[in-house]
């Protein structure tokens, strides 16, 4: 086997590789954990995922979101929720009256998901029951406003996609003259 040739494999191997592996840590957010589930009164949205995934809290209880990723996320649902981006060290809370189960999530990483229970969860969520907080922030760290790591991840994105076009174009090359030749 030539010398391209092997380059060329260890280049598309190296590339498969990193594609796979950052594939699974990039793919859209949501837990790639187990779903966890939780007491008290806060949620963190850590490494793309909500935790506690699933929070039992009684009925009049106050819930805070906090984001602690270097990303942005926000919290949908049904008649209530932050649509707005929520940037690291953000917070939002919503207070939660009527029992029931209310399901969240994040539309920026979809899969990003989880719900609320309130009380014995039995009771369909009256929506109209949700009143939500103003956004707070909590201390930043200096460039946490989450546009750092998704430009990084657009740089990492791009250099993978021109490693892979030039591993692609190479290999071709070397493919057409082994044909031209035979």
């Amino acid at each position: 086997m030539g010398r391209r040739v092997r380059v060329t494999v260890l280049s598309a191997t190296a590339l498969a590789t990193l594609w796979l592996w950052s594939g699974q840590a990039w793919a859209g957010g949501g837990c790639h954990g187990a779903v966890t589930q939780g007491g008290g009164d806060t949620i963190g949205l850590v490494d793309a995922c909500f935790t506690p995934t699933i929070l039992r809290v009684d009925p009049g209880a106050t819930v805070t979101f906090v984001n602690k990723d270097p990303f942005a996320h926000n919290v949908t649902a049904n008649g209530w929720g932050h649509f707005d981006n929520l940037r690291l060290g953000e917070t939002f809370t919503a207070s939660f009256d009527a029992p029931g189960t209310y399901p969240f999530a994040c539309t920026i990483h979809p899969g990003m998901s989880g719900a609320i229970v309130v009380g014995d969860g039995i009771a369909a969520g009256a929506n109209d029951a949700v009143t939500t907080g103003t956004l707070a922030r909590e201390s930043r760290t200096p460039g946490g406003d989450g546009f750092a790591s998704a430009g990084s991840h657009g740089i990492v994105a791009g250099a993978l996609g021109l490693a892979g076009g030039f591993a692609l174009g190479l290999s071709f090359g070397v493919l057409r003259r082994r044909l031209a030749r035979a």
